[in-house]
């Protein structure tokens, strides 16, 4: 009867490894498919759309017309259809990435010219492997404003694009919006002001290199590109590395920010990093320096530790030799005690 039951269960095991198996194997496919497959489609994804130029800077006067191009390009098997319209664009985040406004009006009127810019349709259509040229004209209002002015011309298909794969198959559509970006500059004298908004790093680092985090605003009334410099002073005044900053625009109102990192590994005492940059048609100068502190505590307390346990192993060994030497001191003149004992009861025998 024991017999029995043990084969029973030894069984009812082997029937339920055989359901746990074929499930695993699937479980541990759809995770793979997951982890690999998934990001490597999204991966390999491209829009059919393109513009160009991306952006273009123009320069008028007051009351001034010009003109410009925008080619858009679609690289799709079909005719896409769609509205192509003006509208003025912001940076708003650190990283200088534009947004465009749909309303009219949201816009500072120090910086907007989305009402000088005029199309010549509101509809347009792309053919398969072609593009299309829009020729667009500008109007300078008279009491313009010198500074810039920032726009984007964008086309949005009134239906899904499809995405279109590496290898030619179709993915997941999609309404993009393709944009060219526009920069008018109204001549005339203009605001020229920048500042360093930030220049930060921990006060305190056991290792490095040391990250650095900057920011640099823009309050004049036309971009700026600073080209800028990173310093770090060692504590006996030498500069011992330098690092560029990126150049990258920064509108009116905006701030840029910036990482960098200097310094080696190993560092010991107070250090300065100092941000000198350059920026405007004038030339204008920033600086700003701030100051911390590096060493490698750790190491330092094992090294201190080695030494004072070192310092004392070598004091203790001293300490015995000391005692057996003065023990050997001892016995040696105890040793010369007695045998002077005995030349002297020598003596008195012989007499």
């Amino acid at each position: 009867m024991k017999n029995f039951k043990i084969q029973i269960s030894r069984s009812k095991q082997i029937s339920n490894s055989k359901f746990q198996i074929p499930r695993l194997f699937v479980w541990v496919l759809f995770v793979s498919w997951s982890l690999f497959l998934v990001p490597f489609v999204n991966a390999q994804s491209t829009l059919p759309l393109t513009v160009g130029p991306a952006r273009q800077q123009i320069t008028v006067n007051p009351g001034e017309q010009a003109a410009f191009a925008i080619k858009f390009y679609n690289d799709s098997e079909t005719s896409i259809t769609g509205i192509i319209k003006v509208a003025d664009f912001i940076v708003q985040d650190k990283e200088g990435s534009p947004r465009i406004l749909d309303e009219v009006g949201q816009a500072s009127p120090r910086f907007s010219a989305s009402n000088w810019v005029t199309l010549p349709y509101d509809r347009m259509s792309i053919p398969a492997h072609d593009k299309v040229t829009v020729q667009a004209s500008l109007a300078t209002p008279k009491d313009a404003r010198p500074g810039g002015r920032y726009i984007a011309v964008y086309f949005e298909p009134s239906t899904a694009v499809p995405q279109t794969l590496v290898d030619g198959a179709a993915g997941q559509g999609v309404a993009p919006r393709i944009a060219s970006l526009l920069y008018i500059r109204v001549a005339g004298p203009i605001l020229e002001s920048a500042m360093i908004n930030n220049l930060f790093t921990k006060s305190f680092y056991e290792y490095g290199p040391v990250k650095i985090d900057s920011e640099i605003l823009n309050r004049g009334d036309y971009h700026i590109r600073p080209r800028g410099m990173l310093s770090l002073t060692d504590p006996w005044g030498s500069v011992v590395e330098q690092t560029p900053l990126k150049e990258e625009n920064i509108f009116p109102d905006a701030v840029r920010s910036y990482e960098n990192t200097l310094g080696s590994k190993w560092m010991v005492g107070q250090y300065k990093i100092t941000l000198v940059a350059s920026y405007g048609e004038k030339t204008q100068n920033l600086e700003r320096s701030i100051y911390f502190w590096a060493f490698p505590w750790k190491v330092a307390t094992v090294i201190t530790l080695s030494l004072i346990i070192a310092l004392l192993f070598g004091r203790s060994l001293y300490m015995r030799l000391a005692v057996k030497e003065a023990s050997l001191e001892h016995m040696i003149e105890t040793e010369k005690e007695e045998i002077e004992k005995l030349r002297e009861e020598l003596k008195k025998r012989k007499e």
